[in-house]
């Protein structure tokens, strides 16, 4: 009796583990391994999913391979600047809202390699002396700069005899016309390295030509560091965006890359 009694159980874990998994629903969907239903109690209230929450820095401790492409996680990093479910390719973390992806109209883009829809004017003019690492030029590389692939603009030392004196750098854009959008948005990436006291990076935004007022992404203070996206939601009144990125910054130990500028929607 008790051999019997094994063997019908160990047929039923054998059946279920071929068949769909559901979670408030006795009828899961036969294309999918496990089904959650939003109405748990039969559709007196409604629930969603609860992915991991975590930091950049705690994500970072997850030892992913290349076989854990499709790995989800949501990132809540008031530090970095980074809020959006993101899932594992395989070889980086992309945020499942980055305009890199399908399903977006991209109206303008500037990551300086393959993409460069978006127009822009360097203030002072780019220069580049690797020797005396005074750099203020779109480049392939630069020490402790890691959060870009391909060409990035590069800043390092900007306080020197070429520019001057604590002078600001900006990379200023052209007009985007957004009139057609009903949620535009515009975005960037930027890698800000051991900034001190008096190094700052800073943005203004413009509505139809009109400044909406400078903010800033870091005051630097005792080498502070910063590596983050940052993504603004336009008003669907707007009929034209631009947007200038401002750096101030002095020695050669601090360096700073901004790239992936885009306007989509």
């Amino acid at each position: 009796m008790k051999k019997c009694l094994l063997h019908l159980i160990f047929l039923f874990f054998i059946s279920i583990s071929y068949a769909q998994v559901g979670i408030g629903t006795t009828t899961p969907s036969a294309a999918s391994m496990l089904e959650i239903s939003p109405t748990p109690d039969g559709g007196f209230s409604f629930r969603g999913f609860m992915p991991p929450v975590m930091t950049i820095a705690q994500r970072d401790l997850i030892n992913v391979a290349t076989t854990d492409a499709g790995l989800l996680v949501l990132i809540n990093d008031s530090v970095v600047g980074i809020q959006c479910l993101q899932f594992y390719t395989g070889t980086t973390w992309v945020c499942t809202n980055d305009s890199s992806g399908t399903g977006f109209t991209v109206f303008a883009a500037q990551d300086f390699d393959a993409t460069t829809s978006w127009n822009y004017t360097l203030t002072p003019t780019s220069y580049n002396i690797p020797a005396l690492e005074d750099i203020w030029a779109v480049v392939g590389a630069l020490d402790h700069i890691t959060g870009f692939t391909g060409d990035f603009l590069g800043c390092s030392d900007l306080d020197n005899p070429i520019s001057g004196p604590n002078v600001d750098h900006m990379i200023a854009f052209d007009n985007v016309d957004i009139s057609t959008a009903t949620a535009a948005k515009v975005s960037f990436d930027y890698d800000i390295f051991e900034f001190d006291t008096g190094d700052r990076v800073s943005y203004e935004l413009f509505y139809d030509d009109v400044g909406q007022g400078i903010s800033t992404v870091l005051a630097g203070n005792s080498n502070a560091s910063l590596r983050g996206t940052l993504t603004f939601n336009i008003p669907n009144t707007v009929t034209n965006v631009r947007m200038t990125v401002i750096i101030n910054q002095s020695g050669n130990e601090d360096k700073a890359g901004f790239d992936n500028f885009r306007v989509f929607e």
